[in-house]
């Protein structure tokens, strides 16, 4: 008997060029995650964290209510820290 064609759809080639135009991006330009660190590697896994700093404290006393406000943020005193 001769081997019959699926009557059911295309064959395994032609289903793998509609995917290949379907999704052009090929495996290899896909990036690959980063691999860990060996464990005798010179680096430390971690950086080293620096004491916690307090925020240096803004002085208000001498600002006017229509001067730029001393925070930072470029608004005025009023609008700002001023209420």
């Amino acid at each position: 008997m001769p081997a019959k064609k699926s009557p059911a759809g295309p064959g395994k080639s032609e289903r793998l060029k509609a995917a290949t135009v379907a999704n052009p991006v090929r495996a290899e330009d896909v990036a690959q995650p980063p691999k860990p660190p060996k464990a005798g590697s010179a680096e430390p896994s971690t950086p080293a964290r620096l004491p916690f700093r307090r925020p240096q404290p803004l002085n208000f006393a001498g600002v006017g209510r229509n001067d730029i406000c001393p925070c930072g943020s470029g608004k005025r005193f009023k609008n700002c820290h001023g209420h």
